[in-house]
């Protein structure tokens, strides 16, 4: 679900609600892209990598409106929405250490997998952010 209008909140809320999109359809691009790599027994290149560290910084700034949001009184839909948040941040850093650094095969796929989890992760932070 792809959140298209806002309600009332103003240009936050809908900075907010834009990034969330952002998030959601670069995941979906990044999660193509690295379970591509890896059927294609190829290592993450660089501009994989570097796109990554993109979807990471997008993933922070989505957290840092929302934190504006709060200060603003706004409050999720569903309390779980703030563990989303959270998750999305800590996912890429996480499956980085997880790798060897994207200098192996299997490093496409940890990072495929886990930008197809983030996929999930904003599916779920866009529902239960009460948009």
């Amino acid at each position: 679900m792809i959140v298209l209008a806002t309600k009332t909140g103003g240009f936050v809320l809908t900075l907010h609600q834009g990034f969330a999109n952002a998030v959601l359809i670069y995941s979906m691009l990044l999660a193509a892209w690295g379970l591509f790599l890896y059927f294609r027994s190829s290592n993450p290149p660089g501009s994989y990598l570097g796109a990554l560290a993109i979807l990471e910084g997008l993933a922070i700034i989505q957290g840092l409106v929302g934190i504006i949001l709060l200060g603003q009184g706004h409050r999720p839909h569903d309390a779980l929405h703030f563990l989303y948040g959270v998750v999305a941040v800590v996912t890429l850093p996480t499956a980085y250490f997880m790798s060897a650094g994207g200098t192996e095969r299997r490093d496409s796929l940890v990072f495929g997998l886990a930008t197809l989890f983030l996929v999930g992760i904003a599916i779920r932070g866009i529902t239960t952010g009460g948009a």
